[in-house]
């Protein structure tokens, strides 16, 4: 982690670096359709 120069319309500034940790996007994508799926299970029978 740390922070990188980049340039945007001509303009210099600072952004913060970080490396891509493989699984939690996959883990994160998971999580998103296991929520969704129970929200319709629980919304589709009231």
């Amino acid at each position: 982690m740390g922070t990188k120069k980049k340039k945007f319309n001509e303009e210099e500034f600072e952004a913060l670096e970080h490396d891509e940790v493989p699984g939690f996007r996959t883990a994160f994508h998971i999580i998103i359709s296991v929520a969704v799926i129970y929200f319709i299970y629980i919304f589709s029978h009231v």
